[in-house]
């Protein structure tokens, strides 16, 4: 197993003047650049700061190119690091880091003060690292750091035993619960393949991600790059507006992302950047029917996949299958995915169930340090996702919806997800999310929140019914409509729902 720093090791010297990295903000860096870079810091981390393997670190960063080098290095000499969201309360960051027990943090310069109170409150965290102009008092700057290690730092790193993760990764989704933390591996030579052999990617393709790099899907667009010796290009956070000028500036090949960014990319007026960009597919987990949208709009193949941060790449419509409207391809091999009744037996072709992974296929035993999370999501050999999902009688999978984003109308379950992919295609409607909205006599009714198209006012309920009349249901359709200027969400782009239940509950008081 291949180590990033020994992986990145290996493509340096075989092209070192190769492109690894591609910031739109933030420079580039060749793989020798960067390997030289790793290798300095993991020197620094272990012999001048005097962190042995085994303890943990913490990264709270946007993308930028030394977020990479920082995981790298940090991982090398037996550091895992946690990946840490930017736009964490300091609640949300004490929590995690007294969970974690990190000992270090390197943080984005305008995190350093509030990372230095918290170190001030954690009797585990012994140092703040930053970087910028103005290093505050206390800190640490990385970049004086690296370039005061020896030229030779590279061969000066101590053995990590093998049970040493790479990184840690909290994941909370959408839900008011308390972040829990997935341990990975500190190789990624198991995914190589997958993006050769699936997409027939090599060394010349260029990769574009604009998710967090802190969260699986840029993880993984920045590993489909780096794992075969390509470029990733990427911009420090997520600007749609700017997304098309940066393809045509740096003309990668494809563009792994997720459907909430696809949604907002489809809500864009046309561009002459778009009309001419160089992108051969797109890849975006959870695309479904948006994936014809796109198709019709980009001319590039779209890619659907679907998966979980816990258990890795479930399916994937593959390029030399049949690809099927609303559907996320076929079982990756070996994903132990299935779909699971009530009473844990798996369900029948065309029946929706919860989506379930095998925990012997995944190797996912359950959260760090959290028996209790574990326990509400590992039970009889699976992992349970609290997705809804189908298998047709082909083996092709369908997404319904998150179990409780479901709506519940008078004994009718209705997939807020489906009701959505439709209404996207409404001119008037860039963007919109569906809840449910409490009602005593039907249990809820369907409500939208709608961010109307630019120069356009958003459709009320009766343009809405006369839009979607011969294509959805009568009793699917929204009985409310709230105009909102954009959606709360996610550093990841997922509409946070919860929110939006709340604005609704507290509008009844």
């Amino acid at each position: 197993m291949s180590t990033y720093y020994e992986l990145m090791r290996k493509h340096a010297e075989a092209k070192p003047d190769k492109l690894a990295l591609i910031s739109e903000s933030d420079g580039t860096r060749t793989y020798a650049e960067l390997v030289e870079n790793e290798a300095r810091l993991a020197h620094m981390f272990v012999h001048e700061l005097g962190f042995p393997p085994g303890e943990r670190s913490c990264l709270w960063m946007w993308n930028r190119p030394e977020f990479v080098e920082v995981q790298h290095a940090a991982a090398a000499v037996g550091l895992p690091p946690v990946l840490a969201n930017p736009e964490w309360a300091d609640a949300e960051m004490e929590f995690v880091l007294n969970h974690s027990h990190a000992r270090f943090i390197v943080c984005e310069p305008e995190l350093a003060e509030r990372a230095l109170a918290l170190a001030e409150r954690i009797d585990t965290l012994d140092c703040v690292i930053t970087l910028g102009d103005d290093i505050p008092e206390g800190a640490l700057d990385l970049l004086a750091l690296r370039s005061a290690a020896p030229a030779d730092a590279g061969d000066r790193l101590p053995p990590v035993p093998d049970d040493v993760p790479g990184h840690l990764m909290y994941t909370s989704g959408t839900t008011t619960g308390r972040p829990k933390a997935v341990s990975f591996d500190r190789g990624f030579s198991r995914n190589a393949p997958r993006y050769d052999d699936m997409l027939g990617l090599g060394a010349s393709d260029r990769s574009i991600f604009v998710t967090p790099l802190f969260h699986g899907n840029g993880a993984a667009g920045l590993i489909s790059a780096l794992s075969l010796g390509g470029s990733a290009v990427f911009q420090r956070r997520f600007s749609a507006r700017r997304f098309w000028q940066l393809v045509d500036r740096t003309r990668p090949s494809y563009f792994l992302t997720l459907a909430p960014i696809v949604h907002i990319l489809l809500g864009l007026r046309e561009s002459r950047f778009e009309r001419e960009h160089s992108l051969r597919m797109i890849v975006a987990l959870g695309a479904g029917l948006a994936s014809t949208l796109m198709e019709e709009r980009y001319g590039a193949p779209v890619i659907d996949w679907y998966g979980m941060t816990e258990a890795g790449m479930g399916t994937f419509t593959r390029l030399s299958e049949e690809r099927r409207p609303g559907s996320s391809g076929r079982r990756f091999e070996g994903s132990g995915m299935t779909i699971l009744r009530e009473d844990g037996s798996e369900a029948d072709p065309d029946e929706v169930g919860e989506v379930g992974f095998a925990t012997s296929a995944t190797g996912f035993s359950g959260y760090v340090d959290d028996e209790e999370a574990t326990r509400s999501a590992v039970s009889d050999g699976y992992f349970h996702t609290g997705d809804l999902g189908r298998f047709d009688a082909d083996g092709y999978f369908y997404f319904v919806d998150r179990k409780k984003d479901i709506v519940r109308r008078g004994g009718e379950n209705i997939s807020s997800a489906e009701v959505e992919t439709l209404l996207l295609q409404h001119p008037d409607i860039a963007e919109v999310a569906i809840v449910g909205k409490p009602d005593p006599i039907l249990g809820e009714r369907v409500a939208a929140f709608i961010v109307p198209a630019e120069g356009s006012a958003a459709p009320d309920a009766s343009s809405i019914a006369k839009f979607a009349e011969d294509r959805l249901a009568t009793y699917k359709l929204p009985e409310a409509v709230h105009p909102i200027e954009a959606l709360p969400r996610t550093a990841t782009g997922k509409v946070e729902k919860f929110r939006l239940r709340k604005q609704i509950d507290e509008a009844k008081d």
